[in-house]
């Protein structure tokens, strides 16, 4: 009877259901972050830029905060960062992203919001003034690369609205742009290689959380190790042995170590995830700063390989 049933079974269509176990039932592995433990005496983390992309992701239909975007494709660039053992299994990793920004009567110059421009600009500057530029001015060429192809004020500041497709073909534009100054500008190469095709070691500024006059200490992203949100005085510079460091943390608004007293929340913002935090007193840091043989696969001597 049940061989019948079996039968009748297949015959009316039904399928019997496999289940094998593969790779679509891994877990895989997650990559480490950067802990507090991994600063060193003057709360900085050594690391190098492992790669920058440019990536494109989709706002959904019920998404808040970028109205304008709402069921359309962006682009997103992403700068990825690793410490720098020399097992690249242990490694830890932090990102540095940034989305399209909208383009309204509040992001123009002078707007309540133009921050959120002002903030990719202000980075990407930053980073090329680290890899590439170190103080020069742009090129015409240069600069025209990394303008926006679109103009949503006019002579008198007022707001002049742009179509969202055009916006988002005016951000995608500018982070390829940017990427493949980083990735070829060496070259062909990249900026952020040695000559030998190494990895340039840099000091990179993490925090946790920074101190809001009004709040108190706030978490830059989730409670995590994560780039500031803003550049400020500077948040990455290439390490030079037995050199003074130029970025700092501010010890009395910036913190590097968990604190029990503030709870992680996610960040409200679709760009960058980013804060500002301290290093306080009794945080566990190794005594001393890397060697050359501790980093056999990062230049340490990369500022004189660089282009002035």
């Amino acid at each position: 009877m049940e061989k019948e049933n079996k039968a009748s079974s297949a015959e009316a269509g039904e399928e019997k259901k496999v289940i094998r176990r593969g790779v679509g039932q891994s877990r895989g592995t997650n990559r480490l972050k950067f802990d507090t433990r991994d600063a060193k005496t003057n709360g900085l983390f050594l690391a190098h830029l492992e790669s920058v992309d440019v990536k494109t992701i989709t706002i959904g239909e019920d998404t808040t905060g970028m109205p304008s975007f709402n069921g359309l494709e962006i682009p997103k660039i992403m700068l990825t960062f690793a410490s720098n053992e020399e097992d690249a299994l242990k490694r830890k990793y932090v990102t540095l992203s940034f989305n399209a920004v909208e383009s309204n009567a509040v992001t123009i110059p002078g707007g309540d919001q133009e921050w959120k421009v002002n903030q990719v600009f202000d980075y990407f500057k930053h980073i090329l003034n680290v890899y590439l530029l170190k103080g020069r001015e742009f090129t015409e060429e240069e600069e025209a690369a990394l303008s926006l192809t679109f103009e949503d004020f006019d002579e008198q500041g007022n707001y002049v609205p742009v179509e969202a497709e055009e916006v988002i073909v005016a951000w995608k534009q500018l982070f390829e742009n940017f990427a493949s100054i980083m990735n070829t500008g060496k070259g062909g190469n990249p900026l952020f290689k040695s000559k030998e095709g190494r990895s340039i070691a840099i000091w990179i500024k993490l925090l946790r959380y920074v101190k809001n006059n009004k709040k108190g200490w706030v978490p830059v992203s989730n409670g995590d190790l994560e780039f500031p949100r803003f550049v400020g005085e500077g948040v990455i510079e290439l390490y030079v042995p037995n050199a003074p460091v130029g970025i700092r943390l501010d010890v009395i608004r910036e913190d590097i170590k968990p604190r029990q007293d503030v709870a992680p929340k996610t960040p409200n913002m679709p760009g960058m995830a980013g804060g500002v935090p301290g290093f306080g007193a009794g945080v566990p840091v190794p005594d001393a700063m890397m060697t050359e043989g501790a980093m056999p696969n990062v230049d340490l001597q990369a500022a004189e390989d660089l282009p002035f």
